[in-house]
């Protein structure tokens, strides 16, 4: 189905080499073609009649009418765990001394029953629910495309935002594009993955993690020696490096940096404004539920905070680009489509953010959606097709099929189908309940699942989806869960959107020193 959307347009497009001043918006229109592409960004009421650009299918393309928000490029989330989105913070209880690197946390005693068997628990009873609760937490906060879906059985592209590792572009590109690594890899695994990338692959690799100094740095010199230091490497984190070692990435490729983990396991975070200088691309990631932000719109607050904090002077603009062109640029490098920018040929992921514009003003787009939260998204439009907004919006996009959904006490509309089957509608009420019923009763929920399975194999009918944990599971039997399932104890599913418990459980805890408390400020 193609689709108009019209509002003021934020393209973050044009020269890559020049940025464009903080008023780079203007009026107009994005025009989104039958194939979920992108046909023409064009100014005021102006149409592309007269162009060759796909013009029979807006004949009678629906007219999204935004006013004067702001019609940005989808959010990129390029670094998230989705199997860990429902749990709550995290910390060790009594630790007063941060950790020196991401081997460490992992083995403290109370990370596997916090952290491993609840989430152990969704992926084995609940694996469609939970990728529903992580992907819907994701895209109201205006995100498209996210890294970091959980080990699959079956592909996990075309349902609802981007998986990046999964992404076909509907089958006109291959997979395994995007490679991704969560645990450190062995010299000859980074070998293979120094040739997959000299061969067109984009590799992203969790990479030096930890505390300044930390003995993680080996890992990134590991890469090196591999011969990993390519354009087409995002490494993720890579904290713990001095800022020097960046020269010896010959042609920098990107990083993504997560600085609500960061501080909150280690106290420190990445040196953007050395990787900034060797001319490496800066991306933003949400991390996971026990150390990060509920979506990426919130990391880009906690980036502000560092940046003002450590006098880095990194504008809004710059750090908006953080969760929409660079990451774009980098996935168009495994792609072959642009995404991250409005621009034409570029992927249709648009989401349209509340203004709060007096009459007559025009205040900084970049500001404006540095500022942004939940409820100020107010459309998100995937491949062309409108997915999540409010009603009037929905309903002008001519989307039937949808449920409400609350969002911080306000109503949205939700299209969502269930995972496997013929279209069905899919409501978060229903996707809550279930989860419910396994944190309830997670041991009878796990078993009852087994058997499924099991029953599934004997008779011959296709296995049930099954997803596996990326993340190291601790101390505990091979698998993940305890002999005794009945020890399992699953906490409360946290709210999709940033809310006041979120902030009230940052106060003395983490290793930040007070200042995660300030991302509470842009939500009052």
């Amino acid at each position: 189905m193609s689709l108009i959307i019209a509002g003021r347009i934020v393209p973050i497009s044009g020269d890559r080499k020049v940025a464009p001043s903080e008023a780079a918006s203007f009026q107009g229109r994005v025009w989104i073609g039958n194939d979920g592409r992108i046909a023409a960004v064009t100014k005021g009421t102006a149409s592309i009649a007269g162009s060759q650009m796909h013009l029979a299918d807006f004949d009678n393309a629906p007219v999204v009418d935004a006013g004067t928000d702001l019609v940005v490029p989808g959010f990129i989330d390029l670094h998230s765990h989705l199997a860990y989105a429902t749990l709550p913070l995290w910390v060790e209880p009594n630790r007063i001394v941060p950790f020196q690197h991401h081997d460490i946390w992992p083995t403290r005693p109370t990370y596997p029953e916090s952290v491993t068997w609840p989430a152990y628990a969704f992926i084995e009873a609940a694996p469609a629910e939970l990728l529903a609760y992580a992907e819907i937490r994701a895209l109201i906060g205006g995100t498209t495309s996210i890294q970091g879906s959980p080990p699959s059985n079956r592909p996990l592209d075309g349902w609802l935002v981007r998986n990046i590792e999964d992404e076909t572009l509907g089958g006109e590109i291959g997979r395994h594009k995007v490679l991704a690594s969560t645990l450190t890899l062995k010299p000859e695994q980074l070998g293979e993955k120094a040739i997959s990338m000299r061969q067109g692959a984009t590799f992203i690799y969790h990479c030096a993690e930890g505390s300044p100094g930390s003995i993680v740095q080996r890992e990134y010199r590991a890469a090196r020696t591999a011969g990993c230091l390519q354009r087409r490497l995002v490494a993720i984190h890579t904290n713990a490096i001095d800022s020097a070692s960046y020269g010896t990435w010959g042609e920098p490729g990107a990083i993504v940096w997560s600085p609500f983990s960061n501080l909150w396991l280690y106290g420190a975070t990445t040196d953007v404004p050395a990787a900034l200088a060797r001319k490496i691309n800066l991306c933003a990631g949400s991390d996971w539920g026990p150390s990060g932000t509920r979506n990426v719109l919130g990391e880009l607050k906690v980036a502000s905070l560092v940046s003002e904090a450590k006098g880095w002077g990194l504008a809004a603009f710059d750090l908006v680009k953080m969760i929409t062109a660079n990451p774009g640029d980098v996935l168009a490098e495994a792609w072959g489509r642009q995404a991250g920018r409005l621009e034409p040929d570029a992927l249709g992921d648009v989401a349209v953010i509340a203004a709060h514009a007096k009459a007559g003003s025009r205040p900084d787009p970049f500001k404006t959606i540095l500022r942004a939260t939940e409820v100020d998204v107010q459309l998100v439009v995937v491949d062309g097709r409108p997915l999540y907004g409010t009603e009037r919006l929905m309903q002008e996009a001519g989307v039937t099929q949808t449920n409400r959904i609350a969002i911080n006490g306000e109503t949205r509309r939700l299209a969502l189908t269930r995972f496997e089957g013929d279209g069905e509608p899919w409501s978060y009420k229903e996707i809550l309940a279930r989860l419910e019923e396994v944190r309830d009763d997670p041991k009878a929920a796990i078993e009852s699942a087994r058997r499924l399975a099991f029953a599934a194999i004997r008779s011959g009918d296709p296995p049930p989806l099954r997803l596996a944990l990326d993340m190291p599971t601790g101390r505990v039997p091979v698998g993940g869960l305890p002999k005794d399932l009945s020890k399992i104890s699953v906490p409360p599913i946290q709210p999709l959107a940033h809310d006041k418990e979120f902030f009230a459980s940052i106060p003395g805890r983490g290793f930040h020193d007070g200042l995660l408390e300030g991302l509470a400020d842009f939500y009052d």
